[in-house]
């Protein structure tokens, strides 16, 4: 009975590496989940018009997030299936450990990073940060 718990216990955290790992999995049916909710929940609320101010503006910006989650998603596949090297160096790969010769994790992004002075670090996650808020605007006024 312990070693069935054990393994079930392997198991689920590798279901939760994947999944972390691979956000568009439950991101983006997500966003869409939001995307109708929102809509719904505001026409019964609101209807269907409600003169100059429209309160469902809010409802493209779920659109719009999930839109851009996807299309990340659609490049980290493209980079897989492209630049295997890049990908494997960003995200990670098993790889022998020298010691005891079995396959370990080893991510050398993570490793480059742990490298980098804090402020470089914060630099670099703010980045990516105003990329993503960036390309969620962007997409958001096309739609609205």
């Amino acid at each position: 009975m312990k070693k069935i718990w054990s393994t079930l216990k392997k198991v689920v955290k590798k279901a939760f590496y994947y999944i972390q790992l691979v956000d568009g999995i439950w991101s983006v049916p997500l966003g869409f989940f939001l995307f109708f909710l929102c809509g719904y929940v505001l026409s019964i609320f609101f209807g269907y018009t409600t003169g100059f101010y429209d309160p469902s503006f809010i409802q493209p910006l779920f659109l719009a997030a999930t839109i851009v989650i996807g299309a990340t998603n659609v490049a980290v596949g493209g980079l897989y299936f492209t630049f295997r090297g890049l990908y494997k160096y960003l995200y990670g790969g098993y790889y022998p450990d020298k010691k005891t010769g079995q396959k370990k994790r080893i991510n050398f992004s993570k490793l480059d990073l742990k490298k980098l002075e804090p402020w470089q670090r914060i630099f670099i996650a703010f980045s990516v940060f105003f990329l993503f808020l960036a390309a969620t605007i962007i997409v958001y006024l096309k739609l609205v």
